[in-house]
């Protein structure tokens, strides 16, 4: 209330309740303030988000503070793993307003640009609702502004929704192409829009290829969310309905693989579900199973190996009915590769055998020319090759085989030979090749100086890191000062 004189101002605040929920599941988990501290900062960091929460925060919560979004979704998926079970907001009380304080600039709140886009973005995945349709998580998914890409970029990393339907069920529905026109929707779709649909795929594909997902995923989110999620109900033939929603699921899997790429796990994740599910309704099972290999990847990449290799599998199977020699070798890569992550030598090299004896029988040995859903030629199987290679403990193999993948490798894939050539000088490090790994450095900085890509940046600082021990040696110092007058701030990924 203002007082009579001075104008002084006295806050009432209503006290806090002790949160007995969330305490109740810490003593069910069986985990310490401090642990389940370290536990969220784990999550927050498989979506590039830093987060140096500790015992005193966890206080602060029991106490009945709720933090801001997306500490409160970050709080739910570690207790979830914890626990091997969902885990929503309500159950941990956190339901309510933030109380807390802003915890960066990376998790910023704002006002969200519409109240269609919020209600997408803002769905937990445990509330009691039907599921969203396709084009509203399109629509939510929106990155319109720095302040909103970065709190999306922030979102949680799911366990649980690495559980995805199989092909027979992604698929089931009334026969026809759906989802069905919407009878009150007043756009028709015209041969020119979905043309202009399959060049984005190939303008959104290039970019990615020659400059890193970061350089321009917030653009394709907007896409997605203005152009193509309004016309997927939109009437027309079924034929010229058929190539939009393939495109549409071309550009969405790319959209999830540019987040991927620049380190906004969760965020990916969730357009891969996007993916799933509009390649479900277009009956495409191949795109069913590239967007299955590209979740295997990323959740073998964060250290789920066993759902990683479910992933790849469930992909091959789909696969072998659905493509040819070449993408089925794709596919089995990928199980090669997760199996010797999970530590199973002979899976990895019996898939890895598969792969190559595809290879070999596709009718040619250039890249796959579905190049927005993933390519594969010789270099892509080279460098599975080698990591599996590196995985099973054989770093002699793996730099001969990666060796052999870069001069294979097609001059456009630009961030595809640079990510290679920081895994390769990292071996030559592995072996004590200290000449060898400066000079294959000096070959990534002539391509990473072009990307804005989160795995570039990752490979960057570990190899920056690594060699810094050893900067006297003449070569490595000139080495460390091009790096640091390369790697500007222009070029790391946000």
């Amino acid at each position: 209330m203002r007082g009579d004189r001075g104008g002084l101002v006295r806050v009432m605040t209503k006290p806090k309740v002790p949160n007995r929920l969330l305490r109740g599941l810490l003593a069910e988990a069986g985990w310490t303030e401090d642990f389940f501290a370290r536990q969220v900062n784990a999550v927050a960091a498989e979506s590039g988000v830093v987060m140096r929460l500790d015992r005193r925060s966890v206080t602060h919560w029991l106490a009945g503070r709720r933090p801001r979004s997306p500490v409160p979704e970050l709080i739910a998926e570690a207790i979830s793993r914890g626990l091997r079970r969902p885990v929503g907001l309500a159950d941990l009380g956190l339901a309510g307003p933030a109380t807390g304080p802003a915890t960066g600039p990376a998790v910023r709140e704002e006002r969200e640009p519409t109240p269609r886009s919020r209600a997408a973005a803002d769905r937990t995945p445990d509330a009691d609702a039907p599921p969203l349709d396709v084009g509203s998580v399109l629509t939510g998914l929106a990155q319109s502004g720095e302040s909103r890409r970065r709190m999306l970029s922030a979102t949680a990393y799911r366990v649980a929704a690495l559980d995805v339907p199989g092909w027979a069920q992604a698929s089931a529905g009334p026969p026809g192409l759906p989802p069905w026109p919407d009878p009150s929707c007043a756009q028709r779709l015209e041969p020119g829009q979905v043309a202009t649909a399959e060049q984005m795929v190939r303008l959104f594909s290039d970019l990615d290829d020659s400059f890193g997902g970061g350089h321009a995923r917030a653009e394709l989110s907007c896409y997605l969310a203005f152009d193509i999620a309004p016309r997927l109900h939109a009437a027309g033939t079924p034929a010229l309905r058929r190539r939009f929603f393939t495109a549409a699921t071309q550009l969405t899997y790319l959209a999830a693989f540019m987040c991927f790429d620049d380190g906004a796990h969760g965020l990916g994740q969730q357009y891969y579900r996007a993916a799933l599910r509009l390649a479900g309704e277009n009956n495409d099972p191949a795109a069913y199973a590239v967007t299955l290999r590209g979740l295997s990847v990323q959740a073998q990449s964060l250290g789920h190996r066993q759902h990683a290799v479910g992933l790849a599998e469930s992909a091959a199977t789909i696969g072998r009915a659905a493509t040819g020699p070449s993408r089925q070798a794709f596919f089995l890569g990928q199980v090669a590769v997760a199996a010797a992550a999970a530590g199973n030598r002979h899976h990895a090299l019996t898939a890895l055998s598969g792969a190559e004896r595809l290879l070999d029988r596709a009718c040619s040995r250039t890249a796959d020319g579905a190049g927005a859903m993933g390519r594969y030629h010789p270099a892509s199987l080279a460098n599975q090759e080698a990591a599996v290679r590196a995985l099973l403990g054989d770093r002699k193999g793996a730099i001969a085989t990666l060796t052999e993948a870069a001069r294979h490798r097609p001059q456009r894939e630009r961030r595809s030979r640079a990510l290679g050539h920081a895994r390769l000088a990292g071996l030559h490090l592995d072996q004590g090749d200290l000449d060898q790994a400066v000079t294959v450095w000096h070959a990534f900085l002539d391509d990473s100086a072009f990307l804005t890509c989160g795995r570039a940046t990752t490979a960057m600082n570990a190899l920056r890191s690594r060699l810094h021990p050893r900067r006297t040696h003449r070569a490595v110092e000139q080495l460390l000062v091009r790096t640091a007058t390369a790697w500007t701030p222009e070029t790391v990924a946000s």
